[in-house]
């Protein structure tokens, strides 16, 4: 399961960001990549695909678009602005 989470974080990261940046490997976007990793994992091992909190009251669904938007500032200096629409 860890290899189909890996491979899932780096196809997402991988899309959003350059070609030359997916190929050096910069700290920030590998940050990105394990940080889209963990939510993803998350959603899978969890209850319902939502964090429960200590008291069993369950968060908001991981899988969102907010799944990208959290890493944005991360990725922000290697985004492939070429790719985006609207």
């Amino acid at each position: 399961m860890l290899d189909q989470v890996a491979e899932a974080a780096d196809d997402i990261v991988g899309a959003l960001i350059t070609t030359a940046a997916y190929s050096a490997e910069p700290a920030a976007c590998k940050e990105a990549a394990l940080a889209v990793a963990i939510e993803i994992f998350q959603s899978r091992t969890s209850a319902g695909g939502q964090p429960v909190a200590i008291d069993f009251t369950p968060g908001p669904y991981r899988l969102s678009v907010w799944l990208t938007r959290r890493v944005m500032s991360l990725l922000g200096p290697y985004l492939n602005v070429g790719g985006m629409v609207g």
